[in-house]
């Protein structure tokens, strides 16, 4: 590692947030007792993108990218001819046909019992995450942030998985159709949950963003959700510094993709716990099943230190 990252890595490291996670305002700590630095969260550990199997197969890849982008947009089109309740029949289908595999830890009565009328707190490590989540009882899934808003990228990705899947999106800046949603929940017996991406941006599976109060501390349980993925030929499942898209092409070009999702206890705050030390419990919660250490980096770490990244490229 060049010294000029090394130096990157030392001012962009996020100092802890005072008075936000409990009686005597510490940080979360890590399994291993330090915190890690934010590059630690961003780049891959290995390849920046892909080892030299996936570079090898990519000829076949690229073929393989091209028919599953066909699916995509034929399902895509069917699903706009059905109505939202009849798009979960054929979608497990096509996730096969996708070459995602998704292992539970519950089984599919046992997830809707769970995460019935309450918030499902999740980490982030790819932008087929949701793919992987949804197909079981009637999902609802944030889209973008309060905080962040929604790129066009994810705008037109979360439609597709609309069509496909029959999932419901709410936009983050639709506090109307949040506030609905919250109210049905008293008064409408049919299951239903909300999956919210608690970090608000992809980490690299090797420790966890700070999970943000505001899309947890509700008033209502919340039940963490720890994903795993594991990627096949040595391909990178979000590489740092690549587009949204490139990284999309470069998951559906694998020949195999295998998320585990993994259903933990239901968690609600105890009296006298402000919404972030709530927020700290559940993301504790998640990475103590993951193994991998908690941090109080946030988004906006992760976007300076990306700054910062470009920058000294530009300037070498």
């Amino acid at each position: 590692m060049s010294r000029d990252r090394a130096a990157i890595r030392t001012a962009d490291a996020s100092p802890p947030m005072r008075g936000l996670t409990g009686n005597r305002g510490e940080a979360p700590r890590s399994p291993a007792g330090a915190m890690p630095d934010v590059s630690h969260l961003c780049e891959a550990e290995g390849p920046a993108i892909a080892a030299w199997p996936f570079w090898l197969y990519s000829p076949v890849g690229v073929v393989v990218l091209l028919v599953r982008s066909l699916l995509l947009a034929s399902f895509g089109g069917i699903g706009r001819l059905l109505p939202r309740h009849w798009r979960p029949v054929p979608y497990p289908l096509l996730r096969r046909l996708l070459g995602i595999v998704v292992e539970r830890n519950l089984s599919t009565a046992e997830i809707v019992r769970l995460t019935d009328k309450r918030i499902v707190a999740v980490n982030h490590v790819s932008v087929l995450d949701t793919l992987a989540m949804t197909g079981v009882g009637r999902p609802n899934f944030l889209s973008g942030t309060a905080l962040r808003g929604e790129s066009t990228f994810n705008a037109v990705l979360f439609r597709l998985v609309e069509l496909i899947s029959g999932a419901r999106l709410i936009p983050a800046q639709d506090r109307r159709a949040l506030a609905d949603l919250f109210r049905s929940w008293r008064s409408v017996p049919e299951e239903s949950s909300f999956y919210v991406p608690a970090e608000m941006t992809i980490n690299n599976g090797r420790g966890l963003f700070r999970f943000h109060p505001t899309l947890i501390d509700r008033g209502v349980p919340v039940v963490p959700l720890a994903i795993r993925l594991t990627t096949s030929l040595g391909l990178v499942a979000h590489p740092f510094m690549s587009g949204g898209l490139a990284t999309l092409s470069r998951l559906l070009m694998a020949p195999r993709l295998r998320f585990e999702l993994t259903y933990l206890p239901a968690l609600s705050p105890v009296e006298g716990e402000d919404g972030q030390a709530f927020a700290d419990r559940v993301q504790r919660a998640v990475a103590d099943h993951l193994g991998i250490p908690t941090t109080t980096h946030t988004v906006e770490a992760k976007r300076a230190y990306r700054e910062r990244l470009r920058q000294t490229r530009r300037a070498a």
